[in-house]
């Protein structure tokens, strides 16, 4: 993906993607009001598998197969449509379980806002999801559910309300830890899972409240696995983040993702939504970035993430040609923050004016990054990636550089990265869904590192 500090939209693979937030649901319908909980079409799989009623694709049998002299031989069963039942009934099984061990600990997150003016009660600002993660009552779910209420609430899965103070919050990982005094009888934590060893294909289950239809659960597959992918509005990435076509709409956000386990695996949050419809192009955050940052949200409310300081363009081989760079692959310095580790350290930015490389305008004159501790680094988020997971503010960073032709290596000492700069209320992109018809066009916010 290529993720520049030039003001370029954010790159999926090849093609280009536009994001929307399944943010916080519209609270048009509350908790109280919803309808029930969203019936899984697997259970209608489950019971057609079991000779219950629904429709279902019938062949004629085979003829029997007859030998003179020797008694009737009656065909088998086609072996495909054995296993095609069978596999389908594991993963009807298997979503059951999954969704009935751990629907208990997922709530609704209800938050209010105070309107400016004669009114000063809260009124009702949007709804998302959160899980229990301990028998404490804290509960994690998305920053953006969050971060704009004055007042926060939880509905527990029997209909029991209770409220919630706000603990910690990280607008880079779009995480939340919030809490509430939940009675020792219905505290339910969930079992984290261990994201790193998700495999691509393999099946996830999401439980939520999409549209205050709380309860839900829709289930998919891992599509894949990206480095780095930005969210549509504020300072916020999902790094080695979770592609899935498992359904996430708004009021899904803050959700558990699990896998066939029972294990949370990690936080949805992102759906791509093309003229209000869903795309089967979802994004979640992994389990493990929570695990890193978990500590540091329940003791100190923040979480430091590392900065170097440094803005910087991916080198292809079209680049390196139409610029004359000596290397085809690595990183070529655009920017460099003044008050940042690279500055300090020597680093150099872009020193000519723009030219046309390709697609973009890039300025060459600057360092150019080939390896960061000894591993070649070629795209930007890579670098973003193995910052925000290999390092902590304050550690040191060994980058090579080539400066004129030459080859040379320079430590860095990561800074704290500052507070993301908010934009203005009639430049930002809504979280919410689009309205019907409309084409989501929302920009993508530039990660620096």
């Amino acid at each position: 993906m290529g993720l520049l500090k030039l003001g370029s939209a954010a790159i999926v693979g090849s093609a280009l993607t536009l994001l929307v937030v399944s943010g916080p649901g519209n609270l048009g319908t509350t908790v109280r009001q919803a309808v029930a909980p969203v019936v899984s079409t697997v259970e209608q799989t489950a019971a057609r598998a079991t000779g219950g009623t629904g429709s279902t694709t019938w062949q004629l049998p085979a003829p029997a197969v007859t030998v003179p002299g020797a008694p009737a031989i009656a065909p088998a069963p086609a072996f495909g449509q054995q296993t095609q039942q069978a596999t389908a009934q594991a993963s009807a099984d298997l979503t059951v379980k999954v969704y009935q061990d751990n629907r208990p600990s997922v709530v609704t997150v209800i938050s209010s806002v105070v309107q400016p003016g004669f009114r000063s009660d809260p009124q009702p600002a949007g709804t998302g999801s959160g899980f229990m993660i301990d028998d404490q009552g804290h509960i994690l779910t998305n920053n953006h559910v969050v971060a704009d209420a004055d007042r926060l609430e939880v509905a527990l899965s029997d209909g029991t309300t209770f409220p919630a103070k706000l603990v910690g919050r990280d607008s880079r990982f779009d995480l939340a830890v919030i809490q509430a005094d939940i009675p020792a009888d219905k505290l339910r934590a969930v079992t984290l899972g261990d994201s790193d060893q998700l495999a691509v294909g393999e099946q996830v289950v999401a439980i939520g409240n999409p549209y205050g239809l709380d309860g839900t659960v829709t289930t998919g597959i891992v599509s894949g696995r990206r480095p780095l992918v930005s969210e549509p509005e504020g300072d916020g990435v999902l790094v080695n983040a979770i592609q899935t076509d498992t359904s996430i709409n708004p009021g899904n956000s803050g959700g558990p993702l699990l896998n066939g386990r029972g294990e949370v695996v990690g936080v949805t949050t992102l759906g791509l939504m093309l003229n209000g419809g869903q795309a089967g192009l979802n994004f979640a955050i992994p389990i493990n970035n929570a695990r890193q940052i978990l500590n540091d949200l329940l003791a100190n409310g923040s979480y430091a993430h590392p900065f170097a300081g440094i803005g910087s363009a991916e080198i292809t081989s079209t680049v390196a040609e139409q610029l004359q760079l000596p290397v085809k692959e690595g990183l070529l310095i655009q920017s460099i923050d003044p008050n940042s580790g690279a500055a300090k350290a020597g680093l150099k930015g872009a020193s000519q004016q723009q030219q046309q490389a390709g697609a973009r305008q890039l300025a060459p004159g600057g360092d150019i990054i080939v390896a960061v501790d000894g591993k070649p680094t070629k795209r930007p988020e890579d670098f973003a990636s193995y910052l925000e997971l290999n390092k902590k503010a304050g550690d040191a960073v060994t980058l090579t550089i080539v400066r004129n032709g030459q080859q040379q290596d320079v430590t860095v000492t990561l800074g704290e990265r500052p507070a993301a700069q908010q934009q203005a209320p009639s430049q930002q992109p809504s979280r919410r869904q689009p309205a019907q018809g409309q084409r989501p066009t929302l920009p993508f916010p530039i990660p620096g590192r």
